[in-house]
């Protein structure tokens, strides 16, 4: 009670600290990157428009129950930033502005300079609750000096790094994916396996969203080959993956942005001796060959309860723009030496501060890369089913179609118990 209490008091303080005529954005992130916005804002975008825009911090942690919190009580900003399915989620409640019906053409027009994959999880039953703030990628590292010493190429295909995993192992190599069972990221085995499903055409959900789809064969087969490469091929379960590739034990290692950043900065002797590609693929039965991985990160939401809502989006849309993004992308780097920021718009990917094949690598993963759907269901229990099921099968020995077929029938409970919860508001969107 005094926890709710608390956070409603905290939304209430942070909303009249400032004028009643400036456009609020709440964001999580750190102080380096909300000044970097501020100071944009404040030299470039206001003295365009005249609009007065506040960049107010909050903590990151429990954030989208902040945001709740904040619009139920009705003192909301005017944009928050929130988690890759925090907008559909407060959409459907009723409380954030669907984007495409208040505006139309201009939204669409900021949309086209997204990467489809990314925009999947703002979409719900015709409705657009939400915009990519940034963007967070997974592709490949890989040691250029040890793979030549070894004889061999970059794996294209699972199949391929299959078949030099055993030559590798046998000299003290592996291969790591981003996030595995290492304490501290077990949870978030959803962004590995959901690679796998993808590849192979599953996805989450069924194709209206009113049941799990992780019960259909693609997403089976999917799984299945998540849980043979640890305990078929014989991949760690936990590591210390920026370790692991400096000191040569992971030569190939599936990142971050986080990872490549220290890569760079804080293994210098490997400067020369690695490069980034994108995932290993599967082949599809048409022959092309699908490198999906997962794509998320921050996204911007705007709340009906704003009286501000024009003005708003014209600082969204001055924001994601190719000119600005570009200028955000290399100003943070300089309040934070050696960050990486992905953008969220795709044309000024092409302007990262990076060496240009890397760029040429982000971009590939990010045009084969899927974000996951929204269904209804909280991102936090759709990640436990899927976590829970990455456990049972790697950790426990549990039959990986088992264990997936468990997370299938708890998920289907789950959707049809938030379809009766929510009905009131679905009926709205139809």
């Amino acid at each position: 009670m005094w926890k709710r209490l608390s956070l409603v008091l905290f939304a209430l303080i942070l909303t009249f600290t400032v004028s009643a005529d400036t456009v609020i954005v709440w964001s999580p992130w750190t102080v380096e990157w909300n000044r970097v916005i501020q100071k944009l804002t404040d030299e470039e975008f206001t003295p365009k428009t005249g609009i007065e825009v506040k960049i107010v911090a909050i903590p990151a942690a429990d954030m989208e129950t902040k945001l709740l919190l904040a619009a139920a009580s009705g003192d909301v900003p005017d944009i928050g930033i929130t988690g890759s399915l925090g907008p559909a989620d407060l959409g459907v409640r009723g409380a954030a502005v669907d984007l495409y019906e208040r505006f139309s053409n201009q939204y669409l027009a900021v949309r086209d300079d997204m990467y489809p994959g990314l925009m999947r999880s703002f979409e719900f039953r015709g409705t657009n609750f939400g915009l990519p703030a940034d963007t967070a990628l997974y592709p490949m590292a890989y040691r250029t000096d040890i793979l030549s010493e070894m004889g061999m190429n970059v794996p294209v295909t699972w199949k391929e790094l299959y078949g030099i995993l055993p030559k590798l192992q046998a000299n003290g190599y592996n291969f790591a994916p981003t996030w595995g069972f290492a304490d501290g990221v077990g949870n978030v085995a959803y962004a590995d396996v959901s690679m796998f499903i993808w590849q192979h055409g599953g996805d989450w959900y069924s194709e209206d969203r009113t049941r799990s789809g992780l019960d259909c064969e693609e997403s089976i087969a999917g799984f299945i080959e998540y849980a043979e490469l640890y305990t078929k091929h014989n991949i760690p379960k936990a590591v210390d993956g920026f370790m692991g590739f400096k000191n040569g034990e992971l030569p190939l290692l599936q990142i971050s942005s986080a990872q490549y950043s220290y890569i760079k900065t804080a293994a210098p002797e490997l400067t020369g001796k690695w490069k980034v590609t994108v995932v290993p693929g599967t082949v599809r039965e048409d022959g092309t060959i699908s490198h999906a991985a997962y794509i998320g990160g921050s996204t911007f939401v705007m709340f009906k309860a704003s009286k501000k809502q024009d003005e708003a989006f014209a600082w969204l849309k001055w924001w994601l723009s190719t000119e600005t993004q570009t200028k955000y992308i290399n100003e943070v780097p300089k309040a934070l030496p050696g960050s990486v920021v992905i953008p969220a718009n795709r044309h000024a990917m092409l302007n990262m501060p990076l060496p240009e094949e890397d760029v040429e690598a982000y971009m590939l993963q990010a045009s084969h890369s899927i974000a996951p759907a929204y269904a209804l269901a909280p991102e936090s229990i759709t990640h436990r089913f899927i976590n829970n099921a990455c456990a049972k099968a790697v950790l426990q020995g549990v039959d990986p179609v088992e264990a997936i077929l468990e997370a299938a029938s708890l998920m289907n409970v789950e959707l049809e118990k938030k379809q009766k919860e929510y009905a009131r508001f679905i009926s709205k969107l139809n």
